[in-house]
């Protein structure tokens, strides 16, 4: 959906302009503000939460047999978890000896 143009274009606002959104709100520094703040907790809200601390969950990708691909989804199965869940326990458990 395009906007319709009101008026002509300009590269600067003039002092004494006052700016409004499409619902009459004047755009200050603190609209401007709290639009980049919105966004970015959007932004950040999508997806899955994070399992680290630091906010980041890097991923690994790993190819394997279909052999071993049917035997981690049985396993993950039995154990009532979901594949990546096991996944993530088994190689803690190796990880840390």
């Amino acid at each position: 959906m395009t906007a319709k143009r009101r008026g002509k274009l300009s590269p600067t606002v003039g002092r004494d302009e006052v700016l409004r959104d499409s619902r009459g709100r004047v755009i200050d520094d603190d609209y401007v503000t709290g639009a980049v703040e919105d966004a970015i907790a959007y932004v950040r809200g999508r997806g899955r939460p994070s399992l680290s601390e630091s906010g980041e969950s890097p991923l690994i990708r790993v190819r394997v047999s279909r052999d071993l691909d049917v035997a981690v989804r049985e396993a993950a199965n039995r154990a009532g978890t979901s594949v990546s869940e096991w996944v993530r326990t088994a190689l803690e458990r190796a990880a840390s000896g």
